[in-house]
């Protein structure tokens, strides 16, 4: 499956930690993302385009703020002309501050989508190691978007459409499931804390069953299964 690569030059980020190579950065997050995002079933726009070769990894170095808006901005630009998806992957944007990364993800959303008049076509799911979902009532729903890293991902909101319309136009129909889905998987190894060493790859001694658990919550959509 071809996938493109993209990755900034540490000298235009002086004094940033590069301690992690980009290869590794990359094979942890394809590792996660094929293990626990599409292994899971918790993305409907992410399985796709995988199996399609239409999933672009950019990984941009350093805590420079606009080297990684402009990097995130460019691969917007390219996805409202060509369809697929991209994970841009940013390790030392904000690791340890989930609130100060989402202050990028506010300035992309409020600001620079709508100055390049992107709103319609171009939405950004945000990914980060310490994700909290505002006003949540469940403690193990945080890791359908905890990843390795602090990330990006870009969608093509006519490809986010479709997927919708698939689910009946229920949107949270992903999210409840996923809810029910993580429940089941907490309780079955144990506890949210074998939960968090199987989706950090490292335990598998839970591997058959947390395959009879996705068995018995399969997703039907039309079209086909999720």
């Amino acid at each position: 499956m071809p996938i493109k690569l993209f990755s900034s030059s540490p000298s235009n980020n002086p004094g940033a930690s590069f301690s992690v190579p980009d290869k590794e950065i990359l094979k942890s997050t394809r590792d996660w993302l094929n293990r626990i995002v599409i292994g899971w079933n918790l993305c409907p726009f992410a399985a796709r385009p995988t199996h399609e070769g239409k999933l672009s990894y950019e990984i941009v170095r350093g805590t420079n703020e606009l080297d990684i808006l402009s990097i995130v901005l460019g691969e917007c630009l390219v996805r409202q002309e060509k369809p697929g998806t991209t994970l841009v992957i940013a390790p030392e944007c904000c690791p340890d501050d989930f609130t100060g990364y989402l202050e990028y993800v506010a300035t992309l959303q409020d600001e620079i989508l709508v100055k390049e008049s992107l709103v319609d076509d171009i939405q950004i799911a945000p990914f980060h190691p310490l994700f909290e979902f505002e006003d949540s009532n469940s403690a193990i729903d945080v890791w359908t978007n905890r990843s390795p890293y602090p990330m990006f991902h870009i969608l093509r909101e006519d490809e986010v459409g479709t997927a919708v319309q698939k689910l009946d136009g229920d949107a949270s129909a992903v999210w409840q499931r996923n809810i029910n889905l993580l429940q089941a998987i907490e309780e079955a190894v144990g506890g949210e804390t074998e939960v968090k060493e199987v989706i950090r790859g490292k335990s598998k001694k839970h591997d058959e069953v947390i395959k009879r658990v996705l068995k018995s919550h399969r997703f039907s959509i039309k079209d086909g299964e999720w």
